[in-house]
């Protein structure tokens, strides 16, 4: 801990009047002297000094934060985030009763709207926009009324998202976007792409992660195609209860409106307080930590890596991790890289936290990219602080436990990957007939 020494009986630089006087030592009642002021320091703590991580981001101008798949940049949001990791690690196995979100009412909506309540009528209502507006879009091209609730505003950040082009082809197949809008979006195409293992040799690959997209752009797009279908965007919208009823689905916000769907379709992510319900508030298997930037000075930079670890497993807090690299060309200049690390661990007390991460990352970047030196001042070198977060794994998809509730004359295929949570994963799961 760093000390600093304070003079003892010294208050605002002065000599305390409590030792001595203009007419020599000071007496108690009774004549007795006072005990003669001592001289011995006093050891005060100096507040503690500000991370690597805050004085790098609080540097940094960053733009408005925006809602999912990685909008927040700033140092509070990263320390919110750490506290509600924190706060899982630390609850127990059984969390005991969860707020119920859902609930099934079996009457009418009716008996609910005798105040004439609903302000509209959907046929689907998706909630969680940035990733659920391609869902809401597709449905609304083929004549049904959809609304997206979103709980920010619905906008894409400035980071790259990576997909390869047969993925993003997809989005065009089911008539969302055009192959003109296509090229739009895309920032950057590079190739090859590597895998690699410490001291296990590289495998290089194309056309896998390969293309740099700009979510703002996409987002601004199916935003205008949404809204020019019919379809109705509710911004600033914090969910607080759904109700099932026989005939329609009612759900209940924090600011008191209501809205009523025959489908409600749940595309709130990580956080979900629906998913939370139905796994019953029980800790995840195993949970993903991602840390990463986006930053310059990276002039060998015509390749990717998808997963790649120079390093064996090391010790973090009371956790044994390894750490693995993702990185990817960005479009905002011929130099600037978009870098992440991560690792996975349980969620446990001695977990590391995310700004720890960090605090690594600063010291493993330049080891891990070849030509770029030890920097003392990151600062000067981002194009924009981009990515923090923790992602839930669990043994059994989220599916199973109301499977029973689905309709019985369809067959339904679960398709895992390793990493379910990114956009990509999103074109990846279908109904079959």
């Amino acid at each position: 801990m760093l000390l600093q020494l304070q003079q003892a009986a010294t208050v605002h630089g002065r000599p305390s009047r409590a030792f001595s006087t203009p007419h020599g030592p000071k007496t108690r009642r009774g004549g007795i002297p006072c005990r003669k002021p001592s001289t011995t320091p006093i050891l005060c703590p100096r507040a503690a000094l500000p991370s690597r991580t805050q004085t790098i981001m609080e540097k940094i101008s960053s733009n408005d934060e925006v809602g999912g798949a990685g909008g927040a940049g700033s140092y509070n949001a990263l320390k919110r985030l750490d506290q509600l990791w924190s706060s899982l690690c630390a609850s127990p196995l059984d969390t005991g009763k969860i707020p119920e979100v859902v609930s099934r009412i079996f009457s009418s909506s009716g008996q609910f709207d005798e105040d004439n309540r609903l302000s509209y009528g959907f046929d689907v209502l998706v909630c969680g926009g940035t990733l659920g507006i391609f869902v809401a879009t597709a449905l609304i091209s083929k004549g049904l009324r959809v609304g997206i609730v979103e709980r920010n505003l619905l906008k894409g950040r400035e980071q790259e998202w990576n997909i390869s082009r047969k993925e993003l082809g997809e989005l065009v197949q089911v008539g969302i976007l055009s192959e003109e809008e296509i090229e739009e979006i895309i920032a950057i195409t590079f190739n090859p792409n590597r895998c690699g293992f410490e001291k296990m040799g590289d495998i290089w690959v194309n056309d896998i992660l390969n293309l740099g997209v700009s979510p703002a752009k996409l987002l601004e797009i199916m935003k205008k195609r949404f809204v020019s279908l019919g379809g109705i965007v509710f911004e600033g919208k914090c969910l607080s209860s759904i109700r099932i009823y026989n005939d329609a689905a009612v759900l209940q916000f924090t600011d008191g409106d209501v809205l009523s769907s025959r489908l409600v379709v749940d595309s709130m992510g990580n956080f979900s307080p629906v998913v939370k319900q139905i796994r019953s508030g029980r800790k995840p298997d195993g949970v993903c930590l991602v840390v990463g930037t986006c930053s310059r000075g990276f002039n060998e930079n015509t390749s990717s890596d998808i997963i790649f670890s120079n390093s064996s497993v090391k010790k973090v807090r009371d956790s044994e991790v390894q750490y693995f690299w993702e990185a990817f060309p960005a479009g905002s200049g011929p130099t600037d890289r978009t870098t992440y690390l991560f690792t996975y661990t349980d969620a446990h007390p001695g977990a590391p936290k995310l700004e720890e991460l960090l605090e690594d990352y600063w010291d493993l970047l330049p080891a891990y990219q070849v030509g770029v030196g030890v920097i003392l001042d990151w600062s000067v070198h981002f194009v924009m602080l981009g990515y923090y977060t923790f992602l839930s794994c669990y043994v059994d998809p989220v599916i199973r436990p109301w499977m029973e509730f689905l309709p019985q004359m369809k067959k339904y295929e679960w398709k895992r990957h390793l990493e379910a949570w990114k956009y990509g994963a999103g074109l990846d799961y279908k109904e079959m007939e």
